[in-house]
């Protein structure tokens, strides 16, 4: 069953301002309406901005200013997935704060700005499975945020560097970063703070095995839960007791915690949560037997996942619209700074004044943004896998798949079904019949298991043809032995291939092994995968023998359609009385065909 938390890390910019003379005051509204677009999704919007706000700190001269936009400009285009603009923004903000100038005598402003730009990037690397650079520059992060006098903003990113470490494999880390969190939350009275430390930590202690911390964790957002009044925040909570559920098995458990965010307040506002409660609650079912509920929650799966692919199409028609009407709107503004010059002289009365206002603005702006921070956790935590969850390959093959089950059921249950019926009118006796009756079932089980695709999303092609193997172990066990191996050469990752190839690859398999299994009277089954620089090969290997006096199926021309369709090379070799070998191959340019960007 695959983890309803399948990763725990956030997505923080962190902008921070600050009242100077100068036009700084300036850089400081834009970053914040850059801010507050990104948070609604505008992202688009929050790019031309924070370039804007770039531009003006960079005449500015001010390093923590320049450090500051850059960082929060590398947020938001990793967001639209331009990974290298993202890199030039930071690389620029590093080349910053790494120069013996900046870092002599840093003050409160740089001493966060430094904090916020190592969390951004502990977060880029961790999106890219750079998970190494990832856990050290959340390290600096939070040995920089240390430094800071401001507790709430410590608490903050505290929870974002433990959350990070704890998608990064390293929970013993996490629940140090987190325990800080939580005592920085508590010093300044923000118990919803202190309430999201509490729940990672929670979880945290759970990866390690320490039943009893998990527990006194627990104790603890028991007693601040009648205090939350925020959503978002009893959503953390939830979500982290359903994956520690899940983890262990506990699909009861994990039923009761589904039932309990499907019924959280504006929780229809978050399609993307539902789907994934969808589309899990369905497998929880399944394994427990109750197959009329796991087909009802994955009907509203299948139609929730069908309703957010027409959201995603409005929703790039609106990031179109709002480019344009951006540019309008800059247009409107260099025509009101004209005429803004012909009153300057009467505004030079009122400078004091002024800047008075603008001090005043600023600090109001600096802990408006500080919430927001918070809010923002709670927002990417909950889209930080939506793009990974659908997949459109699946469609592509659906129709192949019908067609292949049609043949499933077709000769091999409906002709078990006639065995069964000719045995019941022959007056055979009844242990054969139940014997076939048996049989049948058997078959009627595995067909339902393989209708449901593999969610590449989640899982490498290893992972999926590994789990299949293994299940086809299990249901011909005492009469075929079925083995798998793998082998990837160093510095390559099955992760790397393409979910179409991947696709292909173990629908390839499946047909080859299915095969094996009703054809060819095999004692033994071997599959094996291999990844190297020179490309992919899959061999299914039996030692049976086909029955050559038969028709010719459609299952090895299908094998050859779907080879191609990746271009690669389906080779079928029979050795007379040693078996068969089904041989596909697949060169280096299958990282063509697609790609796994979302993952």
């Amino acid at each position: 069953m695959k983890s309803f938390l399948s990763s725990l890390f956030l997505t923080l910019s962190v902008a921070v301002s600050f009242a100077v003379p100068g036009s700084l005051p300036e850089i400081a509204s834009l970053r914040e309406a850059a801010d507050s677009l990104h948070s609604i999704g505008r992202t688009d919007s929050a790019v031309i901005v924070g370039q804007r706000a770039i531009d003006l700190a960079e005449k500015s001269g001010d390093l923590t200013q320049i450090v500051g936009t850059h960082s929060a400009q590398g947020v938001f285009l990793r967001s639209l997935g331009r990974i290298e603009e993202a890199l030039a923004s930071y690389d620029a903000a590093l080349a910053i704060i790494t120069s013996g100038e900046f870092r002599e005598h840093p003050d409160q402003e740089a001493v966060e700005e430094i904090a916020s730009l190592y969390i951004n990037l502990s977060v880029l690397n961790l999106d890219t499975q750079h998970k190494e650079q990832a856990v050290r520059h959340a390290e600096l992060a939070g040995e920089w945020i240390a430094k800071s006098d401001d507790a709430e903003l410590r608490s903050t990113i505290y929870g974002v560097v433990g959350s990070v470490l704890t998608g990064c494999g390293a929970p013993e880390k996490a629940m140090h970063y987190q325990e800080l969190a939580y005592k920085d939350a508590l010093a300044c009275g923000d118990v919803e703070s202190a309430f999201r430390a509490a729940a990672y930590a929670m979880l945290a202690a759970d990866r390690l095995g320490d039943k009893e911390s998990a527990r006194d964790w627990r104790e603890k957002c028991n007693g601040l839960l009648p205090e939350i009044e925020s959503s978002m925040a009893k959503l953390v909570y939830y979500q982290a007791e359903c994956s520690i559920c899940l983890k262990n098995g506990d699909d009861h458990g994990s039923l009761e915690w589904f039932d309990k965010i499907l019924h959280i307040d504006g929780i229809d506002r978050l399609p993307f949560v539902k789907f994934d409660c969808y589309n899990n609650m369905h497998i929880a079912y399944s394994e427990l037997g109750d197959y009329k509920n796991a087909y009802s929650v994955l009907l509203k799966s299948n139609e929730l996942r069908d309703s957010l692919w027409q959201e995603e199409k409005a929703e790039s028609l609106r990031d179109l619209t709002v480019k344009y009407e951006t540019k309008e709107t800059e247009l409107a503004l260099a025509q009101s700074e004209a005429r803004r010059a012909g009153t300057l002289m009467w505004l030079f009365a009122a400078l004091g004044l002024l800047l008075a206002g603008v001090i005043i603005f600023v600090w109001y702006a600096g802990r408006q943004r500080r919430r927001r921070m918070q809010k923002e956790l709670e927002f990417a935590a909950l889209r930080a896998d939506i793009g990974r969850r659908l997949t459109h390959q699946y469609v592509e093959g659906l129709e192949n798949e019908r067609q292949r089950m049609s043949r499933e059921l077709h000769d091999g249950v409906c002709n078990d079904l006639l065995a069964i019926q000719m045995n019941i009118a022959g007056g055979r006796s009844i242990e054969s019949t139940v014997e076939l009756i048996d049989r049948c079932r058997e078959s009627v089980r595995r067909i339902s298991h393989e209708l449901m695709p593999p969610e590449f999303a989640y899982a490498s092609i290893d992972e999926v043809v590994r789990f299949f193997v293994a299940k086809q172990r299990m249901a011909n066990e005492g009469s075929i032995d079925i083995s798998y191996v793998s082998d990837a050469s160093e510095g390559m990752s099955w992760q790397d291939v393409p979910d179409a190839v991947s696709l292909e690859i173990y629908r390839i398999v499946q047909e080859a092994v299915g095969n094996s299994i009703k054809h060819s009277g095999a004692s033994e089954i071997s599959v094996s995968l291999s990844l190297g620089p020179g490309g992919i090969i899959a061999e299914i290997c039996d030692n049976g023998n086909y029955d050559k006096s038969g028709r010719k199926g459609i299952g090895l021309d299908s094998i050859s359609k779907r080879a191609k369709s990746i271009n690669g090379v389906a080779d079928v070799l029979t050795y007379e009385g040693k078996g068969t070998t089904v041989r596909l191959t697949i060169g280096s340019s299958f990282k063509d065909i697609g790609d796994r960007s979302d993952l």
